[in-house]
């Protein structure tokens, strides 16, 4: 194969690596935000009752468990790119000093 076909694979190869790094970064804050917002509204719901605050607060925290389990799903869904993503560059780097 052509070197610079191979060095053109490489490059997309690591800019689509880039961007996984990113999203999955982003993913990651995104997760610990939620956990974060899920432990206080546990907190609150721990509070005395309040004109149905208790009622708003539970479909509050079940709305938020299930954001937590997609973005939690969707982390590890980057997190496995972005190791199909690195061995790519691995294997094509090893290719282009072969050739």
């Amino acid at each position: 194969m052509n070197k610079r076909l191979v060095i053109e694979e490489i490059v997309k190869a690591a800019t689509s690596y880039g961007e996984a790094i990113y999203r999955y970064r982003q993913s990651v804050e995104d997760v610990h935000w939620q956990k974060s917002s899920l432990e206080n509204l546990h907190r609150w719901a721990r509070e005395p009752d309040s004109d149905g605050r208790r009622k708003r607060l539970k479909r509050e925290i079940s709305e938020m468990r299930e954001r937590l389990t997609a973005s939690t799903a969707y982390s590890r869904m980057l997190s496995r790119r972005m190791a199909r993503l690195e061995h790519a560059i691995e294997i094509k780097t090893r290719k282009l000093a072969r050739e």
